[in-house]
């Protein structure tokens, strides 16, 4: 009895050092992780000195550096402006997101060269906290825009907590299926965003900001209002074709000057194509269609952002988000749009992560990526507090600058810089550019976004069903519902899958052959898991397998996986035991791996009852196997000590109380 007790407690005493162990570990993390954070100025000081020092040194990279920033700022104007209208913000509010994320996070990040701004994937989000048809419908818009601004905040919140504690080493679980409908998910929500482009007026002419009433209450005039009561263009009508042609001409623009390779030399000066992004181009041809033929020889101009916003030109001044935050129902809001918004950050995060690595050449580790969502965490905070909403990595803009030959954050900080230069002084020049140009400007984006070589692997049926159905159901789920909730159902479903798979694999086997009397062996191959723990039970369910004086379980081809494994292992045990004539009968588990070892042991009444020895038996891996031997009577004595223990307890109970 005192030897059962004492070895009981020895058990607990490795199970709860080992938690502890693991709670150490954790709270180390974010010790470290809260310390840099404190060391953040200082580091920052001495890279800047060093930056320095090196295109001192190096003045190739340094007009390398500043002509990239110059490229991708002029690349984040058009995307910047044509989001802010996916998520009914004004496009200022656009560019000063892009601003803002843009230069913490480019300056946090690990990764130089990974470009910053407000993002396709988090607008499909924002949108619904904006719109008429969302849950905050019965709200005024400027109203909606301060909970926009709230979630932002919160967001941040949860990216620097996710950053801290290294989360992001969770990531990797992320499958490849589920990556390729996040994408192609994505791209039919931004198509389907700008199919307004092609709606007017029911009246037939430009709509005038109105004052906007919620429940008999007359609210502000936000800066910004989405236009309403529109109606879709007819066939018939002439401003259909004039905007039909000003994207097709700006779609023609973004995918021919790329292809461009020739220069045009002017004495020595040789001017590639591609001076300037084809984004921009199409801009600026399209804008000039617009201002000379449309509006001055024909007389039919057509929508342009300065007819749904204007910018004022001037920065955006410090500001707490007003809204209520002790109400249940804002939290039960904010919280859910917070965390999605939070996830699908993290998922772009990860992926242009990867690319970035395969752009370079260079295998950065993992939980490096940490340093990236502190800074979009910290820079969806600032974002916040100066009324803008966020963002998140930008993949496009990311992939160009890392071609340019960025290496370093000199370019991520002069295109914010420059973008912050465009909303004060360029601010009249974009109001003139027709929202048509956006639109085919993003049509080529979705075109780029979607992965078209998955309808091709479909078709053909050349990859697995199960990546088939993930890639479909991520998909129409972040049509249907939203970019988050799609991406965390497709990972459940991957890992159902998986475990599925895993299952079908285990079988379990009675050797035949053996000369040995009154010795019955088992063999189980392969994982030992809640998946395969029934049918590993059903092929015990034959009670004359028992009537043997030792029962050999061989599992050198298995592995216990979780606790269902071990209670499948105890209850063979036990329906052995139970069935035997004599108490003297064993049972002797064979052939476990290290890892399986511990979790079996871990079992209380296995390691009371069993007595374990370390053979040098040779495995594939050439590691050190344990054999677990036990004996019916050492298990029937251990369960009665185990129910003489709870009554004790029972009746100590009943005493005190």
């Amino acid at each position: 009895m005192i030897q059962n007790l004492r070895a009981r407690a020895v058990l607990y005493a490795d199970v709860w050092r080992a938690k502890f162990g693991q709670a150490k570990e954790v709270l180390a993390l974010g010790v470290r992780g809260a310390s840099r954070a404190v060391q953040l100025p200082v580091e920052g000081k001495a890279f800047f000195m060093d930056s320095v020092r090196f295109f001192m040194h190096n003045p190739t990279s340094l007009k390398n550096e500043i002509l990239s920033g110059v490229s991708i700022s002029l690349m984040q104007v058009p995307e910047s402006v044509a989001f802010a209208f996916v998520a009914n913000i004004s496009p200022v509010k656009g560019m000063f997101s892009t601003f803002f994320i843009g230069l913490v996070g480019g300056f946090i990040t690990t990764m130089p060269g990974m470009v910053s701004g407000i993002a396709g994937g988090m607008v499909a989000i924002q949108k619904d906290l904006t719109s008429d048809s969302g849950p905050l419908g019965d709200m005024c818009m400027v109203d909606r825009v301060e909970w926009l601004y709230a979630t932002t905040l919160i967001c941040g919140i949860i990216q620097v907590l996710i950053g801290v504690f290294g989360i992001a080493k969770f990531l990797k679980l992320v499958p490849h299926a589920v990556m390729v409908g996040f994408m192609n998910g994505l791209a039919i929500v931004i198509f389907r965003a700008q199919l307004t482009a092609f709606q007017t007026d029911k009246d037939g002419s430009q709509q005038q900001q109105q004052q906007q009433t919620v429940n008999g209450n007359v609210c502000p005039l936000p800066d910004y209002e989405p236009p309403k009561d529109q109606r879709w263009l007819r066939l018939n009508e002439g401003q259909t074709w004039q905007v039909l042609a000003i994207v097709f001409i700006s779609m023609a623009i973004m995918i021919l000057q790329t292809k461009i390779k020739r220069r045009l030399r002017i004495w020595k000066l040789s001017i590639s194509a591609n001076i300037i992004p084809s984004s921009l181009t199409a801009m600026i041809v399209c804008t000039l269609i617009t201002k000379l033929i449309y509006e001055k020889a024909a007389g039919k101009p057509i929508r342009s952002i300065g007819d749904r916003a204007t910018f004022p030109g001037n920065v955006p001044m410090g500001h707490i988000p007003d809204v209520p935050w002790s109400e249940g129902r804002f939290w039960g809001i904010i919280m859910e749009k917070a965390v999605l918004l939070a996830v699908v950050g993290l998922v772009e995060t990860a992926m242009t992560w990867r690319l970035c690595q395969k752009i370079i050449g260079e295998n950065i580790p993992s939980h490096y990526c940490n340093a990236d969502f502190l800074g979009q965490g910290f820079g969806n905070i600032l974002s916040s507090f100066f009324t803008s909403v966020g963002g998140s990595v930008m993949v496009g803009q990311t992939t160009v600058n890392l071609l340019n030959g960025s290496r370093s954050r000199l370019s991520t900080f002069v295109a914010s810089f420059l973008i912050l230069l465009y909303v004060a002084v360029a601010g009249k020049v974009i109001e003139m550019i027709p929202v048509a140009a956006l639109t085919g400007i993003l049509f080529v984006v979705v075109v780029k976004t979607f992965e078209w070589r998955t309808l091709v692997y479909i078709l053909r049926w050349s990859i697995p069903l199960t990546d088939i159905i993930t890639i479909v159901l991520v998909t129409v789920l972040a049509v249907v519902t939203d970019l988050a909730i799609a991406v965390l159902i497709g990972i459940a479903w991957s890992a159902v899958s998986v475990a599925w798979k895993m299952a079908s694999d285990t079988r379990v086997d009675e050797v035949k052959k053996l000369d040995v009397q009154g010795v019955s062996v088992v063999k189980i191959s392969g994982p030992l898991f809640f998946g395969s723990a029934a049918d590993v039970s059903m092929f015990f369910n034959d009670t004359e397998r028992f009537h043997q004086s030792v029962i050999v379980l061989d599992m050198s081809d298995a592995s216990v996986y979780d606790s269902s494994g071990v209670e499948i292992l105890k209850r063979l045990v036990a329906e052995v035991c139970s069935n035997s004539d004599s108490k003297e009968q064993k049972v002797v588990i064979k052939g476990l791996d290290e890892k399986s070892a511990v979790l079996v042991t871990k079992s209380l009444k296995l390691a009371n009852a069993a007595s374990t020895s370390e053979s040098a038996m040779e495995t594939p891996n050439d590691m050190h196997s344990t054999d677990i031997e036990i004996s019916a009577n050492e298990l029937l004595l251990e369960e009665q000590h185990e129910k003489a223990d709870i009554r004790s307890i029972v009746d100590d109970a009943h005493k005190h109380h």
